[in-house]
């Protein structure tokens, strides 16, 4: 054998083992990733279903667990994330046959030793989604699967809220999902120091370049200040990118590629209503009333200027203001089943308030007509003066303030609240698949001690907008949340 031909053969051993190296190298590039793919799927279901199932740890007789409760409600989250696509939506059939990727879901109350802190604790439960994957180029180095689980850990302690003033749910690439405008800023702090909370939370995707801990100005994001004040809060999470378009600065901590959070209200059933005949009166004394069809169904028509005062119950196609009014209402929940609220041109709202002149303790629904199943709209609660209006105070949704339906025939239809002069709202405000606009006007001292959880949200004024964070103000969750 000559020279050259073991030259020949010496290059082919160095491109073999070159080859080896570069194929081990894709192997763990293309299926390790895909494998951190799988597990945020699988977290984005396990976080909710575990805050979920945390629910049933003390509906039980004398106060005791109930483990299938926990399981249903777990299964649910899975199904809604994409997982058990076999079980047809049912909620006691998440096992691995009903997965093309045989995941499986468990369940465990109290948690497991893989709990670490938390195991065994019996105000504690966990969820552990887990499936193994099948390798693409991992097999040449003697790896054919690779196993996927992820876990999450709740507590329950009833009488918390969620921790966050405003989320915007938009799980997509969309931008300015959550957004704020206006000079005057935004500041949102906890009334009691050192409480934690206050936080803001978007899930939209829509970035501007890598990670980061302070709000860029180039490029898009999930969260766009587009004012010239800041945004103040505790901390701010961002699934994408915070950007800076307008003079305002981010003032807090700041969490990029944030992990998405699901919408906490997802299984708390609506207020039921029938269709009496009547409904509710168009003004205290109007003598005209609103039902499910006929002339009726056209809703409250607000044609002359002055005070209304309203009364609690259903108004089959809303309201229609034509003209100026103040609008006085009376402590209660208050159904818009079609029609929503509208401000026509030259009609406008001088005022909102309670009955002695302070804010009133309600709760405004916007659905559909139960006649129709259409007819949900915009919600337009823009006053020209004050706006003061507080949570409905009693009852199973206590510390709702507006919750416009998002199983209704228009889940988009935009909510607006805003007072030009004064705003003084509590509670919590609940889109899941719409806008929601807070506008704080120019008024000195307007206050927002307001939670905001919606498919997208813009908020901001003229002046500083005030938003304390006062958990006792806001709907009371079953539940602390994760712990893990």
């Amino acid at each position: 054998m000559n020279l050259r031909t073991r030259e020949r053969g010496q290059i082919l051993v160095v491109f073999a083992g070159g080859l080896v190296l570069v194929l081990a190298i894709a192997a763990l590039v293309i299926d390790i990733g895909f494998t951190f793919m799988i597990r945020r799927a699988e977290q984005n279901a396990a976080d909710p279903g575990a805050i979920a199932a945390a629910r049933y740890i003390r509906t039980g007789p004398g106060l005791t667990a109930e483990p299938t409760k926990m399981r249903e409600a777990a299964c649910f989250y899975a199904e809604q994330n994409g997982f058990f696509s076999g079980a047809g939506g049912n909620v006691g059939a998440c096992t691995p046959a009903n997965d093309p990727n045989g995941t499986v879901l468990a369940v465990n109350y109290p948690p497991s030793v893989g709990a670490g802190e938390f195991a065994g604790d019996p105000g504690k439960v966990e969820v552990v989604l887990a499936r193994t994957q099948q390798t693409f180029l991992a097999g040449i180095v003697g790896i054919f699967n690779i196993g996927v689980a992820s876990s999450a850990v709740a507590a329950f302690d009833n009488g918390d809220s969620n921790t966050s003033s405003l989320i915007a749910l938009d799980p997509n690439n969309d931008c300015s999902s959550g957004k704020t405008h206006g000079g005057g800023g935004v500041n949102i702090h906890p009334v009691i120091p050192g409480t934690l909370g206050g936080y803001v939370h978007v899930n939209s995707t829509c970035n501007q370049g890598p990670p980061d801990t302070i709000c860029g100005t180039n490029g898009q994001g999930g969260l766009d200040l587009t004012g010239n004040g800041n945004l103040t809060a505790p901390h701010t999470y961002v699934s994408g990118t915070c950007k800076a378009s307008g003079n305002g600065a981010l003032i807090g901590t700041l969490t990029e590629g944030a992990v998405q959070i699901g919408d906490p209200l997802l299984e708390l059933p609506p207020p039921s209503f029938g269709m009496p005949n009547p409904g509710a009166e168009c003004g205290v004394g109007s003598g005209t009333f609103t039902t499910p069809t006929g002339a009726g169904a056209g809703g409250c028509k607000f044609n002359s200027a002055g005070t209304i005062n309203l009364q609690p119950g259903v108004y089959y196609g809303g309201w229609s203001i034509n003209n100026n009014v103040t609008l006085v209402l009376a402590p209660g929940i208050y159904v818009m089943a079609g029609g929503g609220v509208k401000l026509n041109a030259g009609g406008s709202i001088t005022s909102v308030q309670g009955g002695t002149g302070g804010p009133a303790p309600v709760m405004v629904f916007n659905t559909d007509n139960p006649a129709t199943h259409t007819g949900q709209a915009t919600l337009d609660f823009t006053a020209q003066s004050t706006l003061k209006l507080h949570a409905i105070d009693s009852g199973p949704y206590q510390g709702i303030l507006v919750w416009n339906d998002g199983k209704g025939s228009n889940p988009t239809a935009p909510v607006t609240l805003g007072g030009q002069t004064t705003l003084d709202l509590t509670g919590t405000i609940y889109s899941p698949k719409g806008l929601v606009t807070l506008e704080g006007g120019s008024g000195v001292g307007s206050s927002a001690s307001v939670q905001v959880i919606a498919w997208q949200f813009d908020v901001g004024g003229t002046s500083t907008l005030d938003m304390p964070y006062d958990p006792t103000q806001l709907y009371q969750f079953p539940v602390k949340g994760l712990v893990r």
